[in-house]
């Protein structure tokens, strides 16, 4: 009794093979793939296998006899489906060269889901696996069942079958590679008879080192820095691109992706640009798309050649400083304006100036102060933009900040009025997030002196000692920001 020795179980490959050979004949014709139609690779491959070598080393010719069962492997023409015999000779080795540009995993779809096929270099050489699934394969091959390379096609033999008497069933596969997809053939009698399986496309991954794309990058035009990118700790990337007399691109925010670093930015309308940044070694390639963006600068594709890996990146409130970043509008989210829309000339007495960085809304993060008329501005960043978070507004809302129960808050004060003050105070956990409020002051009425002044808190009356004690507390800790 023969004994059948199989890499999976014989019957799960025999069923599953017809069923793939049912499939393929009766849809082959029609099949269509990014790779292409289903086609005869008849004619190419009578030049490949003319000349195949035979295990003892002689040639074989196309048509040759087919061997008997026990006898030598039939030719590389396949014109035998028989069982057939393994020779311990070796066979001339192809030029595996062509392999080295196509390692890599590449994609396509199964019956059970996404099917993988790898090339993958060994100790041995290369080999070649094709999964239809995490649990099934279809061919575990390595560089001895490669019969020749050409043409853009690689001639599989490969040993479906193995007896215990050293003979074999071949199946036959041919790989018809380009740069980023390969189609696959299959046959049982020869390579002239394969027939396409499926067309994959190479998986490409993130790179192993995404900081490669981190640095600063000098414009051939005028020979200076003039794009920067920034990695941030939650893979996401700070891109800031100066065009020379365009336009600035001073909130870019990017990801890494199959198309390269993918980013957005606000363009010069103040509509979300899209762009792609690719890199040829050191030189960065920024290519920007919409044709609002070419109607505007009449080019979509800039390139930049790194100076350095450390990048010279400002956060979005430098930016705004140094007039790179519009500012959002607290009362108006479709209107910004710039650091060159407030006077900042230091001889008037109403101008603005650059103040401190502190955490005024208890984020952990610092927001930007702008000293000036009524308290000045305070300006925060989030979601990529920069944003007025707080501002004076005239004598009734002069702004100001304090600490108070060991939080940051914000203060507007309001002594518009002879024997009138009025407090109103916000705390924050995020700029955005507004926890807490409170209001206090103290009023004379002089219509009714006789009541004297009138305390309060949150709306509640209060006594004077509780007035002074609370504004004790509030006033130490003031900070003026005029």
């Amino acid at each position: 009794m023969v004994q059948c020795i199989f890499g999976k179980s014989v019957m799960k490959k025999v069923i599953m093979k017809k069923a793939v050979m049912a499939m393929i004949m009766g849809a082959a014709l029609l099949t269509l793939s990014s790779c292409g139609q289903a086609k005869n690779l008849e004619d190419a491959q009578t030049n490949v296998l003319s000349s195949t070598a035979e295990p003892d080393g002689s040639t074989a010719e196309p048509g040759g006899s087919t061997a008997e069962p026990g006898g030598s492997i039939a030719e590389p023409d396949g014109s035998t489906g028989e069982v057939q015999k393994i020779q311990n000779d070796d066979i001339a080795s192809p030029d595996l060269a062509e392999l080295e540009n196509l390692t890599g995993e590449y994609e396509y779809l199964s019956d059970y889901g996404t099917g993988k096929l790898m090339i993958q270099k060994s100790s041995g050489g290369y080999d070649i696996s094709d999964y239809e699934s995490e649990s099934s394969y279809r061919f575990l091959a390595d560089s001895s069942n490669i019969e020749t390379i050409e043409n853009n096609r690689i001639y599989v033999k490969y040993p479906e079958q193995v007896f215990s008497d050293d003979t074999v069933n071949f199946n036959y596969y041919v790989l018809e590679y380009s740069t980023d997809e390969i189609s696959v053939y299959y046959g049982e009698s020869g390579f002239e008879e394969t027939q396409l399986l499926y067309c994959a496309t190479k998986k490409i991954e993130a790179r192993a080192d995404a900081y490669e794309y981190e640095g600063e990058y000098n414009s051939y035009d005028i020979n200076e820095p003039a794009l920067e990118i920034k990695k941030n700790d939650d893979e996401t990337y700070q891109i800031q691109i100066d065009l020379f007399r365009l336009w600035d691109f001073y909130d870019g925010a990017g990801k890494i992706t199959e198309e390269g670093l993918e980013f957005a930015s606000t363009g010069p309308r103040g509509n979300e640009v899209n762009g792609v940044i690719k890199l040829e070694e050191d030189i960065a390639v920024v290519t920007i798309f919409g044709q609002e963006w070419l109607d505007f600068a009449g080019l979509s594709e800039y390139k930049f050649y790194k100076t350095s890996d450390i990048p010279n990146i400002d956060d979005l409130l430098d930016s705004f400083i140094n007039g790179l970043a519009n500012a959002v509008d607290s009362e108006d989210s479709a209107s910004t304006f710039s650091i060159s829309d407030l006077n900042m000339d230091s001889e008037e007495g109403d101008a603005y100036s650059i103040g401190e960085k502190v955490d005024l809304d208890n984020d952990g993060e610092d927001e930007l102060i702008i000293n000036g008329p009524y308290g000045g501005i305070y300006l925060d960043e989030r979601d990529d933009k920069v944003y007025e978070f707080a501002a004076g507004e005239g004598t009734a809302l002069i702004l100001s900040y304090t600490y108070y129960n060991g939080a940051v808050w914000i203060m507007y004060s309001n002594r518009s009025s002879a024997g009138f003050e009025f407090y109103h105070m916000e705390k924050f956990e995020g700029a955005d997030n507004l926890t807490a409020e409170m209001n206090f002051g103290e009023e004379f009425d002089p219509d009714n002196a006789e009541a004297g002044i009138k305390y309060t808190l949150n709306g509640a009356e209060i006594s004077y000692d509780e007035y002074s004690e609370l504004c004790s507390k509030i006033f130490a800790a003031e900070v003026n920001t005029n």
